[in-house]
C-alpha cells in the first residue's frame, strides 16, 4: 500500500511544520490543532504522531523553523548598537509575520535547535565589544527580547493600528477628551502637541535601552 499523499505531497516533518505555521498564521496558536494540521495535509491524525511526539514539540518545531527564516550579517562588520537593533529587527519582523510567535516563545518551552543556538551566540558575539560580564550580555539580550515583545504585543493587540503607528500619538489622542484635572502632570504631557511628523518610534526606545547599556560601560 503506497503511502497517503495530500495537497503537500508524501507527509514529512518538514511539511507538518509548514502546514501548522499557515494554520497558526491564519488563525492563531491556540486554533492550531493536531486535527486541524492534518486536515490541512490530507492526512489522518495518528500519521501525524509518526514524525512528531505532540502539539509543544510541534510548536518548538516551528519556532525554530521561523528563526531559521531569519539570517544574521557577520556581527565583525557592525557595533554592537547596530548588532542589536539588527537583533530587535529580526525579532520585530518576525512577530509582525507570525503574531503566534508571541504565545509560542512566552509559553512553550524555548527550542534549542540549531537556528535558535545560532541567534543567541551571534548576540553574544556581537556584544564583545560593548566589553560586558556574560551574565550583563545575556540581560541586554533578555532585556531587548522583552522590549521588542511588548512593542508587538501593544501593535498587534490594537486592532485599529498598523505596525508602524506611533502607540505614544495613539495613547495621547485617546486620552486627549478624558477629564485629567486630577492629573496635573498627566493633563500637561496630553495637552502638549502630538509628535510632528513621522517618526521611528520602535528604534527611539530601542535606543533608550542602548544607552544604558552604553553607560555601563568602562570608560
Amino acid at each position: 500500500m503506497s503511502p497517503r499523499v495530500g495537497p503537500y505531497g508524501l507527509l514529512s516533518h518538514e511539511r507538518i511544520i509548514a502546514a501548522a505555521i499557515e494554520v497558526a498564521d491564519e488563525a492563531g496558536l491556540e486554533a492550531m490543532t493536531m486535527k486541524r494540521v492534518a486536515a490541512r495535509l490530507g492526512a489522518g491524525v495518528m500519521s501525524l504522531y509518526r514524525h512528531v511526539s505532540d502539539k509543544d514539540e510541534l510548536i518548538g518545531a516551528m519556532v525554530e523553523q521561523v528563526t531559521a527564516e531569519f539570517s544574521y550579517p557577520d556581527p565583525s562588520g557592525l557595533s554592537w548598537r547596530e548588532a542589536m537593533h539588527v537583533l530587535a529587527g529580526q525579532d520585530w519582523a518576525a512577530f509582525l509575520a507570525h503574531p503566534w510567535m508571541l504565545t509560542a516563545t512566552a509559553t512553550v518551552t524555548p527550542p534549542f535547535g540549531t537556528a535558535s543556538l545560532a541567534a543567541m551566540e551571534w548576540a553574544l558575539t556581537a556584544l564583545e565589544e560593548a566589553d560586558l560580564p556574560p551574565d550583563a550580555a545575556a540581560r541586554v539580550v533578555m532585556t531587548i527580547n522583552n522590549y521588542v515583545q511588548g512593542s508587538a504585543r501593544v501593535v498587534l493587540g490594537d486592532r485599529q493600528s498598523e505596525a508602524g503607528d506611533d502607540p505614544g500619538r495613539m495613547w495621547k489622542q485617546r486620552l486627549h477628551d478624558v477629564d485629567l484635572s486630577d492629573f496635573p502632570r498627566l493633563s500637561s504631557l496630553i495637552a502638549g502637541p502630538l509628535p510632528a511628523g513621522e517618526r521611528d518610534w520602535f528604534t527611539e526606545g530601542l535606543d533608550v535601552i542602548l544607552d544604558g547599556v552604553q553607560a555601563q560601560q568602562k570608560p
